[in-house]
């Protein structure tokens, strides 16, 4: 009550300061108008008008967390070797430009130095200019962890226009990584700092920006990896969307090939690099979205040029990808159900059949041990650039069990095929390397507490199978002609536990 009156009695004095205000004939001095955020509803929940303009603004972002562990197993990379059974040793601690290798028996403790063209055991290896292989690591605990914690803060701005609405958004992710998701291939490297995910703006159709590649297809419902083309960071693009009516589109694109693109491999002396600039990489789709869901009919076309420090090396070639990707939506069975199903075929574009390496570069590289394998989409030879031509299929599920908990089921299936002169050389796993099927299969749960909040755990077990070629005690030579290639086969099992909140 007492509260009431002093509002009524100061509401009262203020009244009375603007009478005796007037009866002298003074100025009244008017309190400042209060303005409240307006809501926009045009576009959608969560826009609001910026005061002052005519603009929509949407903020939002998205917190993760990621433990992840893979089965500890011998890992061999490209500074490792491995002896295998019938005799057969493998090597890539070579010369550059040099085609013969050392041999190493399993017989030596994991680490062991040894000076060029010395004697190991009853072993004499193949002779070396320079160098000093060492036995490479044997299941070591480090390989086994995985951390990360991830976070992103999204815009979005829109404004009606004469022509259309046009669009700016923007989402900035910072990460700090350690382990078996971190980018780089190390068992205890560790990364922080700021990406760009996307930033675009779109107008009449136009996409101006950092935006989802254009060939790209399956969704992100996999906490780990399979082997089709996907991007977390999209791809620098001008492109064109026709809204073509019935629920057709079209989309050509002009893309930055940096983004998307593997690093060279090499089978001479002297590594060339990409000519990023040469040539913009052209995507191109057709979709058609209805209720029972959509199907898209995807192409990308790049122009590879290469070249080297001293311009001694000086090549291009066209290679390309097609695809086809399909969606159907399954509410018979439980209301956002759907499977997704894709197909792609590549000649010198692995990134869009089997991801750049085995795995996803930004997840699981470790996830196999064996021959750690950056399966490359063009190797540079001394007769010209040579294409990996590439395949693969793939399908997932999605199933709501209750609204509050959904499960995936995956699995993902590639192979590749080498190019001749790579599979003549001892296995390096880069410019050295023989044909190889990559696959997994995996399942996620999760619990969907609230909107936008997840909670999930997830088990894939993945396979690789190449085939590696390495010297044969006893009968290898300094000419590295007498070799032999034995298919290898190595598989593992990793768990992923994942919180996320969107908001």
């Amino acid at each position: 009550m007492g509260l009431v009156k002093g509002i009524l009695l100061g509401s009262g004095a203020a009244l009375l300061s603007v009478a005796a205000a007037q009866a002298a004939d003074l100025p009244v001095r008017k309190a400042a108008p209060v303005e409240y955020v307006k809501i926009c509803d045009a576009y959608g929940a969560g826009f609001f008008f910026i005061p002052g303009t005519d603009t929509c603004l949407k903020i939002g972002g998205r917190v993760r967390a990621d433990y992840s562990m893979v089965r500890a197993q011998d890992t061999y990379s490209a500074l490792g070797t491995k002896a295998v059974p019938a005799s057969t040793a493998y090597s890539i601690a070579q010369k550059s430009g040099e085609s013969s290798a050392t041999i190493i028996v399993p017989s030596q403790p994991i680490g062991t130095p040894y000076a060029a063209g010395t004697t190991i055991g009853t072993v004499t290896p193949v002779k070396l200019s320079t160098g000093a292989p060492v036995v490479s690591i044997a299941k070591d605990a480090a390989h086994v962890m995985g951390w990360e914690a991830r976070g992103r803060i999204d815009f979005d701005a829109r404004t009606n226009t004469p022509w259309g609405t046009v669009q700016a958004t923007a989402g900035l992710r910072l990460a700090r990584t350690t382990g078996v998701v971190d980018v780089s291939s190390g068992p205890t490297t560790t990364s922080a700092g700021p990406t760009l995910e996307y930033a675009y703006v779109r107008f009449a159709g136009f996409t101006f920006g950092a935006a989802r590649d254009n060939f790209a297809f399956m969704p992100s419902l996999v906490y780990g990896a399979g082997h089709w083309g996907s991007f977390a960071n999209g791809a620098k693009q001008i492109a064109y969307t026709a809204t073509l009516g019935g629920g057709f589109s079209a989309t050509m694109a002009l893309q930055d090939y940096a983004d998307t693109a593997p690093t060279i491999a090499s089978g001479i002396s002297d590594s060339p690099y990409y000519v990023y600039n040469s040539a913009p990489q052209i995507n191109g789709n057709i979709r058609i979205d209805q209720a029972w869901g959509s199907i898209q009919l995807a192409a990308a076309y790049a122009n590879v040029s290469t070249n080297t420090a001293l311009d001694t090396y000086d090549e291009s070639k066209g290679v390309y990808a097609v695809g086809i990707g399909a969606k159907f939506n399954l509410p018979m069975l439980a209301q956002g159900d759907a499977l997704y199903m894709t197909a792609n075929y590549a000649n010198g574009m692995t990134e869009y059949t089997t991801n750049w390496t085995s795995f996803k570069s930004s997840a699981y590289r470790r996830d196999v041990g064996g021959f750690v394998m950056n399966h490359p989409s063009v190797v540079a030879e001394t007769d010209g650039l040579k294409t990996v031509k590439s395949w693969n299929v793939a399908a997932l599920l999605e199933h709501y069990w209750t609204p509050q908990y959904r499960s995936v089921v995956f699995g993902t299936y590639g192979q590749l095929d080498a190019p001749n002169l790579a599979t003549t050389r001892v296995w390096n796993g880069r410019g050295s390397f023989g044909d190889a099927t990559v696959w997994n299969i995996g399942t996620n749960f999760a619990w969907l507490p609230t909107r936008n909040f997840e909670i999930g755990v997830e088990v894939l077990y993945a396979r690789v199978s190449q085939d590696v070629r390495g010297y044969i005690p006893g009968l290898a030579t300094t000419s590295g002609t007498i070799t032999r290639v034995v298919r290898e086969s190595e598989g593992n099992v990793s768990g992923r536990l994942r919180v996320e909140r969107t908001f």
